[in-house]
This record gives C-alpha cells, structure tokens and sequence, in this order.
C-alpha cells in the first residue's frame, strides 16, 4: 500500500529552498511500498560528481550497484534523465540492460528491448529524432558563433577580456592558456545531436563571463535557439523537449503506481513541475539553489545513501502481485 500523498502543510511551495534533510530520514514508504514504482534519476550531479571535464563524469559505485540491484527487484523499473545525448550517456553511465534513458533534455527517449507499445509525448520521440533543415541551420550558426570566439581568442583581438588569452585548437577541443595569476583560459564545447554545451567549470570568472555573452548572443540572430542555464554551463538547443516531457513518456510507457524524480540542475525543474500534480510522486532535489521539489539532500553521496537505502526497503517489503 502507498503512503499518504504530502499535504501542503508538509510540502513548501514551488520555488522554495527547503531545508537539506539527511537521507535516512527521508519517508520513502509511498515509494518503496507501491505496487510498482519508477526511480528516475538525473546523471550529473546526482549519480556523478560534477567535473571540469564533462567526459570524466562517472557514476559513484554505490549508486551504479544500487541501480543493479533496483533493476533486478519485480516492478521495480530505474531510468536515467540527462542533458546528455543517449549515445554519450550510455557510455558513461554504462547502465545495466533493462534501465531506461531520457537524453537530451528529454528530446530522446530509449526503451530498449524491453519497450512496451505506447505513445510518447508531443515532441518525444522513442528513435533517434532527425534534425530538420531549420534546426541545423541554427546549429551550424551556433557552431560559427563559437568558432569566431575561439578566432578572437587566439588572435589576440579581445574576445576575452583575461590578458595572455591567446592559443588556439581545432573547434570543439577547446583553446587552454594560463595567465599570470595561473587562472584557466579554455573553450570547453560539449557537441550533442541537438545542442551545444559550453562548460565553464573551473575557468577564470571574468573569461567565463565573456565567453557567456558572446555564445547567448547567436539567439538575437536566431531566435529558435533555447538557451538552456545550469550548473557552469550554458547549453545552446535546437530541441524544445524538456525532462518533463521525457519523465512523462516514461510515465505513460510503465505506467507506475509511484515516482521518485531526483535532480540538482535548473532543467530538472521541468521534471519536478511533472511531478507536482501526482499525488505519488515524489521529487527531491540534489544540492542547492530554489527548487519546486519538497525535499533536498546534499550531493551524489546522500543520493547513493538514499538508493542503496531503497533496494533494502523495497526487497523487505515487495510489492503485492
């Protein structure tokens, strides 16, 4: 049997900052009690500690074994919802068969195998989507955008308002320098099927910021571009699917009686806005920063806590047939 759903009393509004509670002390009953639950789950940030180099991210092991484990209990279904594109998330979250993917930012949705028939949301779609004429021209511009900042970097021309600013590299494989005070100066451009990625973790601050307005500006030029904010990096789309609309794919695809969402980026609001009109749902947000989420916890170490912590109530407590 489910728990009671929270009532608004135990639940703060939408965009509040609630307290951090430790993971043991989390009610998880309507989760690990319901007849069949979806555990879905960000990758950075949540399974992965955030790093300067986005291609080192890699799950903590307590959290990959508590997803093995998750995945093995009778109607007990994990999924992975990431910015990432599929093909990148599966290489670096190497998840075990049966697991679910949500990637970029909700545009693909990847059943596998084990796929029922169902109907995806608008603008969702179970394959590999195309890109049409209209969206890669925007990536192409976008693309340009980056590469005349990459241009005025290496010549020199005040790209960057950080002195000694000037090497260059191919596109996409960033540009690195060190200035006198030994701060970083590098072009970071993460390419997706549908997006570009600029990462700016650990970069100097005034370079970061210029780097900014400088790739933000192509949407003057194109207006179809979502500029998309989170955690040191500003994405650059040409997709308008959100994680909200992913997790409601996975929804209508499982069909479960209880969800757990758990993020710690901006876009993962999207997610937990799903979430908000389901009475079994449950949404908690990883680290800081206003949430719509009614619960919080630390870091992807709390996340693994809370995880390992659901594969040992739910096997002590499976679900009726």
């Amino acid at each position: 049997m489910t728990s009671e759903p929270l009532s608004p009393e135990q639940a703060p509004s939408p965009r509040s900052t609630p307290d951090y509670t430790p993971s043991a002390s989390l009610d998880l009953g309507q989760v690990t009690g319901a007849d069949s639950v979806l555990i879905a789950l960000d990758f950075d940030g949540v399974l992965a500690p955030l790093q300067d180099n986005p291609d080192l991210s890699r799950m903590l092991p307590e959290s990959a074994q508590a997803i093995v484990d998750l995945s093995t209990l009778p109607a007990t279904r994990v999924a992975l919802v990431s910015g990432r594109d599929v093909t990148t998330l599966r290489r670096l979250a190497d998840p075990s068969p049966g697991v679910w993917l949500v990637g970029s930012h909700g545009a693909e949705v990847d059943l596998g195998s084990s796929s029922p028939a169902s109907t995806p949301s608008p603008g969702v779609t179970m394959n590999q989507p195309q890109v049409s004429v209209a969206e890669q021209r925007m990536l192409t511009a976008i693309d340009a955008h980056i590469e005349s900042f990459e241009h005025d970097l290496s010549s020199g021309s005040g790209a960057s308002s950080e002195p000694g600013s000037g090497s260059s590299s191919e596109p996409g494989s960033g540009s690195v320098s060190e200035s006198g005070s030994g701060s970083v100066t590098e072009v970071r451009v993460e390419r997706k099927p549908f997006s570009r990625t600029v990462h700016t973790r650990g970069l100097d601050p005034e370079f970061a910021s210029a780097l900014h307005a400088h790739v933000i500006a192509v949407q003057a030029e194109h207006p179809g571009i979502r500029v998309i904010e989170g955690h040191d990096i500003t994405e650059l789309a040409v997709k308008t699917a959100t994680k909200g609309d992913g997790l409601r794919a996975l929804i209508a695809a499982g069909s479960p009686a209880a969800v757990l969402y758990l993020g710690d980026d901006v876009t993962d609001e999207d997610a937990f806005a799903e979430l908000e009109g389901l009475p079994t749902g449950l949404s908690i947000k990883v680290g800081p920063a206003p949430t719509r989420a009614p619960w919080r916890i630390t870091d992807p170490s709390a996340v693994a806590e809370l995880l390992t912590r659901l594969v040992n109530e739910r096997r002590a407590a499976p679900p009726q047939p």
